[in-house]
């Protein structure tokens, strides 16, 4: 959770892919309703990030989020997650997008 002046503002669950591709998944990053757009989760994310860099266990974070979700889109986006390519046949309405957390991280 994340949290300004003692409020719980946001949520986000890390978690490791066990198996092949190992690397980092975000799931459930959420910004509560009054403060989104306010900054929070770019913050949020951006600590996330580093942390990760800083854990060095892998070289990627993963997500899934809604193509209609545009504004989640360009926050990821400014964060360095790109289109991964790949398709999830349970989640066709999905975007999965993938951040290398190293400039040395291989495409």
């Amino acid at each position: 959770a994340f949290e300004k002046d003692g409020i719980i503002v946001g949520t986000a669950l890390v978690r490791e892919f066990t198996d092949e591709p190992l690397g980092y998944d975000l799931q459930q990053f959420m910004v509560d309703e009054q403060y989104q757009r306010k900054g929070y989760g770019s913050q949020a994310l951006q600590l996330i990030l580093d942390e990760l860099r800083t854990e060095k266990h892998f070289d990627h974070v993963e997500l899934c989020v809604k193509k209609t979700d545009t504004e989640a889109i360009r926050l990821y986006e400014k964060h360095g997650f790109v289109d991964s390519g790949y398709i999830d046949e349970d989640l066709p309405d999905s975007l999965n997008m993938i951040c290398y957390l190293f400039e040395s991280s291989s495409r």
